[in-house]
């Protein structure tokens, strides 16, 4: 008899989350306003883009970044560590308002090792 196993759609290899209801209580952001609703809608368009990029294009973008900053001369690593930095800094303003409190040490974690990379050319 021959295996009766669905195959998975490709809708279901996007997220290990999908079709998941959120978490008992968990209570969704406000909507935005002023400020962060101009940054999140003149953020659309390039998360858009990115995320329609090859999974490892972003990753592999800000590995060469780090290392351009890292070993490059100090007029070439400064602006691609600001670059990293400043790329960081956006996901994060963009993802504070959803991500839990172990998220966002994560971040602030991060941008602290950038800028410390960035203090150590000196």
């Amino acid at each position: 008899m021959a295996d009766q196993r669905r195959k998975p759609d490709r809708d279901d290899r996007r997220s290990p989350h999908a079709g998941r209801s959120p978490k008992a209580g968990a209570v969704p952001p406000p909507p935005s306003t002023g400020n962060r609703k101009q940054v999140e809608d003149t953020s659309r368009p390039l998360l858009v883009r990115l995320s329609s990029m090859p999974r490892l294009v972003v990753p592999f973008g800000t590995l060469v970044l780090v290392a351009l900053g890292l070993f490059a001369p100090l007029p070439i690593a400064l602006p691609a560590l600001a670059l990293v930095f400043f790329f960081f800094a956006w996901i994060a303003y963009l993802s504070w308002p959803v991500v839990p409190t172990g998220g966002k040490v994560l971040r602030g974690v991060m941008l602290g090792l950038v800028l410390a990379m960035a203090v150590s050319r000196f």
